[in-house]
């Protein structure tokens, strides 16, 4: 037996050749669970996306300032959904607002020109000096 083919005992092993390109290892998962979205938030998004012209924007307010606070005491997600409610809401609000006045004026307008064409001493006589016989 020739001692070459033994390995030496106080010799390492010589450590394997590097990659040729390092990759980190994938993460998979997260390293803690995400926090739960506030309920609440997501109905006050919902609501005020439905009801950007009519008078249910008054809920999405509703929801979204009550969604804001449970976020701040509980530290749910959903702090944007909240605001972009509440933004809605508001628009919603002020188009509600801006449909009563505009009925309100076209009605201020129509309403005395109707009475004047419905009144028959408004009418047109066949007269030509106008004066009725």
């Amino acid at each position: 037996m020739s001692h070459e083919s033994r390995p030496d005992p106080q010799q390492p092993d010589a450590p394997p050749p590097p990659p040729a390109y390092f990759y980190p290892p994938p993460v998979y998962g997260h390293p803690y669970p995400p926090r739960p979205y506030n309920g609440m938030s997501i109905a006050a998004l919902v609501v005020g996306i439905i009801g950007i012209c009519n008078p249910i924007g008054i809920l999405a307010l509703i929801f979204g300032m009550t969604a804001k606070k449970q976020i701040r005491e509980t530290g749910e997600q959903g702090e944007g959904f909240a605001v972009t409610g509440i933004v809605l809401g508001w628009i919603g609000v002020a188009s509600v607002v801006f449909w009563v006045l505009y009925l309100l004026v076209i009605f201020s307008i129509w309403i005395p020109f109707v009475d004047r064409v419905t009144d028959p001493a408004n009418w047109p006589t066949t007269e030509p000096s106008g004066f009725p016989t």
